[in-house]
């Protein structure tokens, strides 16, 4: 004789009873048929959804079942064996097959037991069982799209942010001391091209950080909790992946790139399309420049001088030169005149001759006296812009922190319409001038309240506009620094060539046509 009992944390404790009312239950039912069911006869799944049949202490029992060291198993209800339809109807065939009972103490208003009773109607209570947990697994599902959709709900956690809930919604924060971490792994990656693996082993050797394991589990223990999860004393390439692909570091949250399908499912990876961005959402640690190229170098497997000849000679422009004919790219050659020099043609002319295309070589210097130029003319547009940028900048929808603090705005004053409306109806029902006074003096202090709410809010608001504005001319800044460095040096930086320049377009006149990464346009 054994019991069983189960609870899940999304379950109505109020009508499934907790742990030890179950117990109780069994208890009782046990001393009405003179039985006797200690503490160590029952099998306790706690926090356990039922609708697997994975769990330990029930996988537990049905083996003791099977080989006949257990005869009889109670439990409070059906709901308790299970919530999944069609493996709890078998599991009750089998019990009867191996003519072992169960017997449910409150159910179908009564008790029922497998072996003596005949209940056509057990099929309906194991699907309205199975019915109710697919009915919270939709309205959860449902929740957090509607959290996701708003940036309510932050999942996981981010490897050089802390987490803080500020009037129960999640914001993140730099950790400091893990913010050189992150710095550190973008530029061995960006600007020295290091590999995963060779960027674990440079941190595992030449620094101290902690993985993201370990720091969590100091996390936990700080806190007096258990850190469940397997601990990782060294970096690997995975852990490095994972943080160069994640654009949170750019200050953008990405939801909703998951979903499950069904219920205890493997989640599924959604498109793009149907993920939820906020930019501007925290304070960034890497600038969506270095990002936008590590994608870059990830995605499109940029490999800079990738022959032996090509790493010899350093290319500059490698990788970055299209043929306007063909649109095929442009190899670096040794254009061999009275000074033997680099240059670029057509790589389909030069692997199939005229019938593909046409040669057009140019020189590596031309190409780049071309690109200062084009920097300089496009430097003076930039300052000027900076010069005359206005106050006033259009919203950003994906500015998280300003769309929140503009709704609490809206309700605010909504809320103060409401309190000045219910003031006048009261004043106008009261009998006499005290009553008045009293609800007048009642509700001044309510709307002082609301208006200096309102007030805080709205220089908020300000301050965030000025701060866009700051943001926006600190980025076209940067960009000139970048033209700067180009047009001041006689060899310039391959990563900062890599993160001006989209395309170089040559066409057989040799006219060069230079596309940057980002226009004047979007840049503003």
């Amino acid at each position: 004789m054994h019991g069983y009992c189960r609870l899940s944390r999304d379950e109505d404790k109020e009508n499934y009873s907790s742990i030890e009312e179950q117990k109780r239950i069994i208890k009782d039912y046990a001393f009405t048929r003179n039985w006797i069911i200690d503490d160590k006869d029952f099998y306790i799944d706690d926090n356990v959804s039922g609708y697997t049949f994975n769990r330990p202490e029930f996988t537990k029992m049905l083996e003791k079942v099977k080989v006949g060291k257990i005869d009889v198993v109670i439990a409070k209800d059906l709901s308790r064996i299970g919530r999944n339809n069609g493996k709890v109807l078998v599991l009750i065939d089998e019990f009867k097959n191996m003519q072992k009972n169960m017997i449910f103490v409150s159910e179908m208003c009564g008790t029922y037991d497998v072996q003596n009773d005949r209940d056509d109607t057990i099929g309906i209570t194991t699907w309205f069982n199975e019915r109710y947990v697919k009915d919270c697994s939709r309205k959860t599902r449902d929740h957090m799209y509607s959290k996701q959709k708003t940036a309510r709900l932050i999942m996981g956690n981010y490897y050089g942010y802390e987490k803080v809930f500020e009037d129960r919604i999640p914001m993140l924060y730099i950790i400091e001391e893990l913010k050189p971490v992150v710095e550190l792994i973008f530029k061995l990656y960006v600007e020295e091209r290091m590999g995963f693996q060779r960027i674990s082993q440079e941190l595992n050797t030449k620094y101290n950080y902690p993985t993201p394991s370990e720091y969590y589990r100091e996390k936990h223990l700080e806190r007096g909790r258990i850190y469940k999860h397997k601990v990782q004393e060294k970096w690997t390439k995975d852990m490095v992946s994972n943080i160069l692909k994640n654009e949170v570091y750019t200050g953008t949250l990405v939801t909703h790139k998951k979903r499950t399908v069904n219920i205890r499912g493997r989640a599924v990876k959604l498109p793009k399309e149907e993920h939820f961005v906020f930019e501007n959402h925290h304070e960034a640690i890497i600038s969506n420049e270095i990002f936008d190229l590590a994608q870059e170098i990830r995605t499109k497997k940029l490999k800079q001088n990738t022959s032996s000849t090509n790493k010899k000679r350093n290319y500059f422009f490698s990788g970055m030169c299209i043929c306007s004919e063909c649109d095929s790219g442009m190899s670096g050659i040794m254009l061999k005149r009275k000074v033997t020099e680099k240059g670029y043609d057509c790589s389909r002319y030069r692997q199939f001759g005229t019938k593909a295309c046409h040669c057009h070589e140019v020189k590596e210097r031309d190409i780049l006296n071309h690109l200062k130029e084009y920097l300089k003319f496009t430097k003076q547009q930039y300052l000027k812009e900076i010069k005359n940028i206005k106050i006033e900048i259009n919203q950003n929808k994906n500015n998280n922190n300003k769309f929140k603090m503009q709704n609490k705005l809206n309700i605010l004053n909504e809320e103060y319409k409401l309190l000045v409306s219910q003031k006048i109806k009261e004043i106008a029902s009261a009998n006499n001038e005290m009553a008045r006074e009293i609800i007048e003096n009642t509700y001044k202090e309510l709307e002082k309240e609301k208006i200096q709410n309102i007030s805080y809010i709205q220089e908020l608001l300000e301050k965030d506009e000025k701060k866009n504005l700051e943001q926006r001319a600190n980025k076209l800044k940067t960009s000139i620094d970048y033209f700067d460095d180009v047009i001041n040096s006689e060899v310039p930086n391959k990563i900062i060539l890599q993160m001006i320049i989209d395309k170089i377009y040559i066409d057989r006149d040799k006219t060069i046509i230079v596309k940057l990464k980002t226009d004047i346009n979007k840049m503003i």
